[in-house]
């Protein structure tokens, strides 16, 4: 049996031999090259089967396509697709497709549709690409490259823009900052969107109006309060360090512990989740950013802070990460800067004016405190 086994692998060696010595030298570079290409051919394949039952939307962006209830213009109205709205085809017809999308099935026009086939070459020139984390943490670096500094972290199913990618590195935007992430941990893929029913966009615009009367109560309230401290109070009432480390007017509500003052504002805070994100933006309803967020929101509880989140990471007092509490601001940075400031509301997670993206990718919206990797905190409510 031994010497069986070592003869077949003596032949076996043998054949393996003349194979290799047989081979030419300049055919490497054909075989190197000829994967590349069956890989692009096979991407292509499956995009095309991908898409083989589907339809996308390819109206105006300033446009919606009207779903129908049956196949004429003056049918009922069941919802709306907005450009690049992927669809299902439930039945394709000459003039009219019943499709199905998000929560919505009914007829759309022809016209205003792209079809199966053709829907990549479409997405290509204008659906924008998106990547989601795939792994618990990962690292987001300053180049396409191993061996690059690390700009920052990001957690598992965040999503973000892709700038652009190759075979093994996309580059996406990460609050404001761009770095690169490996394609292994990433999902890498259209971000194409859903019809909405009627019912929908009705609950959303009811939501957004309701959103924007608790904003102004919120602000009558705190007007109501503030006048009523001004006029309960003296002059002896009110005092200022002078010093970056405590740069407050203590309120007439100062005897308030600081964690149940931390609440209130964390509170307040929530309020505006929703509201759209502007770079240098001061409305805490229709635009700001985000030191502009916690400034405004500090403010109305009496306490004065910088207005960049750079200047703001050198006030209060330096807490750890470890040590949070309800009220607390969270900076983040890359390259030794900073450039992001959140405010933390508990439960290990912060409220922020994020980024200009619509809500709740970006604006005014709660995420997860270590979504990216703290530079440091500070404790401006003592």
């Amino acid at each position: 049996m031994i010497i069986k086994k070592m003869k077949l692998s003596a032949a076996v060696v043998a054949m393996a031999g003349m194979i290799l010595t047989s081979a030419p030298v300049n055919a490497a570079p054909k075989e190197t090259a000829k994967p590349a290409a069956e890989d692009q051919k096979k991407e292509n394949n499956q995009a095309q089967s991908k898409y083989a039952d589907k339809v996308v939307a390819k109206v105006k962006s300033s446009s919606t396509l009207n779903i129908r209830k049956k196949p004429n213009t003056d049918s009922k109205i069941l919802g709306k697709m907005k450009r690049g709205a992927l669809g299902t085809i439930v039945k394709k017809g000459t003039e009219w497709t019943k499709v199905k999308s998000g929560d919505v099935t009914g007829y759309v026009k022809n016209d205003y549709l792209v079809f199966e086939d053709d829907i990549q070459a479409f997405a290509e020139k204008n659906i924008k690409k998106v990547a989601k984390v795939t792994t618990e943490t990962l690292r987001v670096r300053e180049k396409a490259s191993k061996d690059a500094d690390v700009v920052t972290l990001i957690s598992e199913d965040e999503t973000y823009k892709v700038k652009k990618q190759n075979s093994d590195w996309a580059k996406v935007k990460v609050d404001g900052e761009t770095g690169y992430v490996s394609k292994d941990y990433v999902d890498v893929k259209y971000k194409f969107k859903k019809a909405k029913s009627m019912k929908q966009i009705k609950a959303e615009r009811q939501a957004k109006l309701e959103a924007q009367r608790k904003a102004r109560e919120a602000r009558e309230q705190q007007s109501v309060q503030s006048s009523v401290q001004s006029s309960g109070s003296s002059s002896a009432d009110t005092q200022s360090t002078g010093s970056s480390q405590s740069r407050k007017s203590i309120p007439a509500s100062a005897g308030v512990s600081g964690t149940s003052t931390g609440k209130r504002v964390a509170n307040y805070a929530l309020q505006f989740v929703g509201n759209p994100y502007r770079y240098g933006g001061n409305s805490l309803t229709n635009g700001i950013d985000c030191s502009g967020f916690t400034q405004q929101v500090l403010a109305k509880f009496g306490y004065s802070i910088s207005r960049t989140s750079s200047s703001q990471a050198s006030e209060g007092v330096a807490v750890s990460t470890s040590n949070l509490r309800a009220g607390d601001l969270i900076f983040y940075g890359s390259g030794g800067g900073i450039n992001h400031v959140a405010l933390y509301i508990g439960g290990g997670q912060v409220v922020h004016a994020s980024n200009s993206a619509p809500y709740p990718k970006g604006g005014i919206k709660v995420s997860n405190a270590f979504y990216r990797t703290p530079v440091c905190a500070r404790r401006i409510i003592q």
